[in-house]
């Protein structure tokens, strides 16, 4: 990593404090927490970083119907969350398979959200558990769901002088469970795909509502809306999943790169959805 042109490092205390941070300084400035982005990639344009670990952004709140994750959080203390475990297994799956242990203590669910790589894999959780996004700037909170978030490869709507605050994902009534899948070259490698589901189910056992969410196969997370929609009335039977799965091919759009070819995208992402509808509903049944 080149840090050639990095000459100034903010660490404030209040939120207001970062805010004004942000809108005054007038180089290229990035938002940092646990700082693991800065590892990976090269920010030589990068002139100053604003350190967001002292603002209190690491909790992990129920409020109103929702859990609440700060932005700040890290993936150690999501995985410490009984809470989470217990309601939003997808996100506490997605947080067990991030690098190792020691870069799930530094690293948060804010940066990879930030971030906004393809393969991030806290994202397709959000997408799957309904979540709602809070953004802060000095004069109000705006709410955005994810795929209104994300419009890119590593793009999000973030603005000067806007912080990402937390997440927000509601509950669900009734019979329901979830489950993240990865794909990935070794433990702590980037996805090769990956992928969220939620399914409820009715009275007689069957799924009545899916959300099904995949990544590193398009250049942002996607919803499988067909798939989606193919699963409703089903028991996840295997055999019957072996056909419908084959509907995610419809949305994803994935490329050949260092991790893999776009043809093996596509064939794990089948193998990936069959594996996740089928443990999202063992978990709805109580399995």
């Amino acid at each position: 990593m080149k840090q050639s042109n990095l000459r100034e490092y903010f660490r404030p205390k209040t939120l207001d404090e970062a805010l004004s941070i942000l809108n005054s300084y007038e180089g290229e400035i990035k938002i940092i927490a646990g700082g693991t982005d800065m590892l990976a990639d090269d920010h030589k344009e990068i002139e100053a970083l604003l350190d967001i670990d002292q603002l209190g952004l690491n909790y992990i709140e129920k409020a109103d119907g929702y859990i609440r994750i700060g932005s700040a959080t890290t993936y150690t203390e999501i995985l410490n969350s009984d809470e989470i475990y217990e309601n939003f297994r997808a996100i506490w799956d997605s947080a067990s398979v991030v690098a190792d242990k020691s870069i799930r203590n530094i690293a948060t669910i804010g940066g990879n959200l930030g971030s906004a790589v393809p393969s991030g894999d806290a994202i397709p959780p959000l997408y799957a558990l309904d979540a709602t996004l809070v953004i802060k700037t000095t004069t109000e909170e705006k709410k955005v769901k994810p795929e209104d978030f994300f419009t890119g490869p590593r793009k999000n709507i973030l603005k000067k002088g806007e912080i990402l605050k937390e997440i927000q994902i509601p509950y669900s009534d009734g019979a329901f469970g979830s489950d993240f899948e990865k794909i990935a070259r070794n433990s702590v490698d980037l996805a090769t795909a990956n992928i969220a589901v939620f399914v409820k189910i009715d009275e007689d056992k069957k799924i009545s509502d899916a959300r099904i969410a995949l990544g590193a196969v398009a250049p942002t997370v996607v919803r499988a809306d067909k798939l989606e929609k193919a699963v409703i009335g089903t028991k996840a039977e295997e055999e019957k999943l072996e056909e419908i799965v084959k509907a995610v091919e419809d949305v994803i759009s994935p490329i050949s790169d260092v991790r893999s070819s776009a043809d093996y995208r596509y064939k794990v992402s089948r193998v990936i959805a069959k594996r996740a509808i089928m443990k999202a509903y063992d978990r709805a049944i109580g399995k």
